[in-house]
């Protein structure tokens, strides 16, 4: 009878899942902005990806990206 194959736990491979929304500090993080600057993106009209949840403002990676998209399609016009 063969041996089970294990795999030691500091060698297993690490599972990394990108966050369907993050905080605005996150946001302002990935986009190497200030926090008060992520505070006045959000605030524009132009920018969809922001909801709340149980009072805590929640950006939308995604809308993040559209808009980071659509400000590289303008000449980055802000």
């Amino acid at each position: 009878m063969a041996d089970k194959l294990t795999v030691p736990a500091a060698e297993k491979p690490a599972v990394y899942v990108e966050p369907i929304a993050v905080r605005p500090a996150e946001a302002a993080r990935l986009l190497g902005i200030s926090r008060p600057k992520i505070y006045e993106l959000i605030a524009r009209d132009d920018f969809k990806g922001r909801f709340k949840l149980d009072g805590c403002t929640l950006i939308s990676v995604e809308a993040l990206k559209e808009w980071v998209r659509a400000q590289c399609g303008t000449g980055g016009a802000v």
